[in-house]
């Protein structure tokens, strides 16, 4: 079953302002980045690691950064961070969706109850942020390559972190998902490792 984590962040976010053939998806738009008429690539034109079935995947709420999360997260990146770069998937539902972004799952079978993701939506500063999701389990502050990243819960057993670039937050999350839960500092301790490994290509 899709993780359904990033879209209960993007709800308590309040972000809301082979061989040559070609497949093709259930709407019948190709899955072939030179050929479909939906978009594929990032910004910086690299490809999704994905066939994109939806239009408007880019859109004005999640619009406010270039960075990418599916491409910037790297098979490399993502195998150092211990997660299974095959398992990436879109973290959108659906088509115009506020969050863009992906999921990972962990590549070591014991951890199965774990996964990660990493989503942009549109919001203007981290304080702002703050101050519209008071009763977020607020964590202190952290600094990475000379940034303010803020650490935050829902509950026991999820931490995420948020990391303004431009006129977006970038949010990286870990979660587990059964009981019991581990100590919340080893969850949050996965989010800073994600962030930390992905902080210096996120645009200021």
């Amino acid at each position: 079953m899709k993780n359904l984590y990033p879209l209960c962040i993007l709800i308590s976010l309040l972000f809301v302002s082979g061989c040559g053939a070609t497949a093709t998806t259930p709407n019948g738009t190709s899955s072939n980045p030179q050929e479909s008429p939906v978009r594929q690539t990032d910004d910086n034109g690299v490809s999704l690691p994905f066939a994109n079935s939806m239009p408007e995947r880019w859109n004005r709420s999640n619009d406010g950064t270039p960075y990418e999360p599916c491409t910037a997260v790297t098979p490399e990146i993502a195998e150092s961070q211990g997660l299974d770069p095959k398992s990436v998937a879109d973290a959108a539902t659906v088509n115009g969706q506020t969050l863009r972004g992906c999921d990972w799952q962990y590549l070591d079978p014991s951890m199965l109850d774990w996964s990660a993701h990493q989503i942009v939506g549109d919001f203007s500063s981290l304080q702002s942020y703050r101050s519209r999701n008071e009763f977020f389990n607020w964590l202190p502050d952290r600094e990475l390559s000379g940034r303010q990243v803020g650490v935050a819960s829902l509950n026991s057993g999820d931490c995420f972190t948020y990391v303004q670039s431009r006129e977006s937050g970038v949010v990286t999350g870990v979660s587990f998902a059964s009981l019991p839960r581990p100590q919340l500092s080893e969850i949050c301790d996965r989010a800073m490792a994600l962030t930390r490994a992905t902080i210096d290509s996120i645009p200021e």
